[in-house]
């Protein structure tokens, strides 16, 4: 099980946003956070599901458009909701 699928989650309990901002690797990853609560949805564990999500390479600064996204959470190296970020 992973700490962070699951902070993940029960963070967003608590947000104002439901847009996720994370780095994986050397990229940084946007999108709305898929919620599992809803009746009928089934989510894999340890599986981060976004939606409406935009990816951006740090290094070469390619930028990607996806209408969903999975992520293993074990690829996660920080990530924070967008009602949480300073510009």
């Amino acid at each position: 099980m992973c700490k962070t699928y699951d902070a993940i989650y029960e963070l967003r309990k608590n947000m104002e946003s439901s847009y996720l901002i994370l780095w994986v690797d050397h990229m940084k990853v946007k999108g709305e956070l898929f919620c599992c609560d809803e009746k009928n949805c089934k989510c894999l564990k340890d599986v981060i599901t976004l939606q409406d999500v935009t990816t951006y390479c740090q290094k070469t600064g390619n930028e990607h458009h996806f209408k969903w996204l999975n992520i293993p959470s074990h690829f996660i190296k920080a990530f924070a909701f967008e009602c949480c970020v300073i510009d």
